[in-house]
């Protein structure tokens, strides 16, 4: 039986995330059957271990013959939300207009940016002609939220300035909100919140080079 989505790992999910980008690349390569230790070198995930992620959602595939790609795919855009169009604001301070578009680029399917602001007065009114949108103040992000229904925010400031505008989004309707400001935020219950700390993640690679570089000196 399919187990229920809030009992999911988090850790699941971004697998999940990456078996869906393999698969992409696998379909353009014209893979039509795919068995999970084809995926697992691939992806350099275990294949029992990938069989149990894709168990949590139901049977996908046919013992000793493996996954259908296309059917596959379909499945696990369903299960990320990817078939939905997510609207999304992006905030940040300082926004460098080239980052943005650059930035627009690594969204998964289904989302776009619809709107943009900055706590740099500096940069309001200033066009994005690959997104359509102008820079805005921080001053309109409750009327850009509720005029435009836009779901989710992206927010990139200075962590002093990041759960004053969290707290604005929240309280103008957002539903769903990314953090990549390098400090905590605090939402109430009912909104999704992910932060992802790129520094966190840097440091996990460092030390893990650190570590080597120690056995290395050792030996």
């Amino acid at each position: 039986m399919t187990r229920a989505r809030e009992t999911v790992s988090k850790n699941t999910i971004a697998r999940m995330v990456v078996y869906y980008n393999t698969l992409e690349k696998m379909k353009e390569e014209g893979e039509r059957i795919c068995a999970s230790t084809r995926l697992g070198q691939r992806t350099g995930i275990a294949s029992p271990l990938i069989r149990r992620d894709l168990a949590c959602f139901g049977g996908f595939g046919k013992k000793g013959v493996g996954y259908e790609v296309n059917f596959l795919l379909s499945w696990i855009k369903e299960i990320l939300g990817y078939n939905t169009e997510w609207k999304v604001l992006f905030v940040g301070a300082g926004i460098s207009l080239k980052g943005i578009v650059n930035s627009y680029g690594f969204l998964p399917p289904g989302f776009k940016i619809v709107a943009v602001a900055d706590l740099d007065k500096n940069n309001h009114g200033y066009k994005i002609p690959e997104l359509n949108v102008k820079i805005q103040p921080l001053e309109t992000l409750s009327s850009l939220i509720k005029q435009q229904d836009i779901s989710i925010g992206l927010v990139n400031v200075h962590p002093k300035q990041a759960q004053k505008v969290v707290n604005i989004l929240v309280k103008a309707g957002i539903k769903g909100i990314a953090n990549f400001s390098p400090i905590s935020v605090f939402v109430p219950k009912h909104i999704s919140l992910s932060q992802i700390n790129v520094s966190s993640c840097l440091s996990q690679l460092s030390y893990n080079l650190s570590d080597r570089l120690q056995e290395s000196i050792l030996v």
